[in-house]
């Protein structure tokens, strides 16, 4: 699986328009390999746009990229509703739990996503406590680098999990938009 995980820089008053553009990726649905896409605003940075694309794997993504991503960027109206972007593509590597659904139904049951980008792999400890204690968390999608020591993980709930769980992990909390789920 690849996930592709973008990060937009949006002024206050380009929100509204960069909503209603990000609502028209709708497109994306039935794309060959596509599996999904959620985003939101990140509750830290509230002016960062955030999104998350599920891919079957990279063939697929570098089929749309060359084949539609232009055509539908274009339809959306999207360019100028952001002043910066920042894109990482992730091959998830390890383990992908999703607590007994469908990959559609968690991303339809998801309010919150919680990504941890982060080189400090101390960390997975306390990421594996929290995933097995919390009841919440839907899926978890986990990509380790032990040669570089960088741990990309994602975490999809079905509510705002405790801030204590959080407080010594670098993390970018998303509140969800339910306009821009595409499945």
């Amino acid at each position: 699986m690849l996930l592709k995980w973008i990060q937009c820089e949006v002024d206050e008053e380009k929100k509204a328009a960069f909503s209603a553009a990000q609502e028209k990726w709708r497109d994306l649905k039935g794309y060959p390999g596509f599996l999904g896409q959620i985003g939101g605003w990140n509750v830290a940075d509230p002016q960062e746009a955030c999104i998350l694309a599920f891919w079957e794997n990279h063939d697929s993504y570098q089929s749309f990229m060359s084949d539609q991503h232009d055509e539908i960027f274009a339809r959306s109206r999207q360019k100028g509703t952001y002043y910066k972007i920042s894109v990482d593509i992730v091959e998830v590597k390890q383990r992908i739990e999703l607590n007994h659904m469908s990959m559609i139904e968690v991303l339809q049951r998801s309010k919150m996503l919680y990504v941890v980008n982060s080189r400090r792999l101390k960390e997975k400890q306390t990421l594996s406590d929290t995933i097995k204690q919390d009841k919440h968390i839907l899926a978890t999608f986990l990509s380790e680098n032990q040669k570089n020591h960088h741990l990309f993980a994602v975490l999809c709930a079905s509510m705002e999990l405790s801030s204590s769980e959080w407080k010594n992990m670098i993390h970018t909390q998303v509140k969800l938009e339910k306009a821009w789920l595409v499945v």
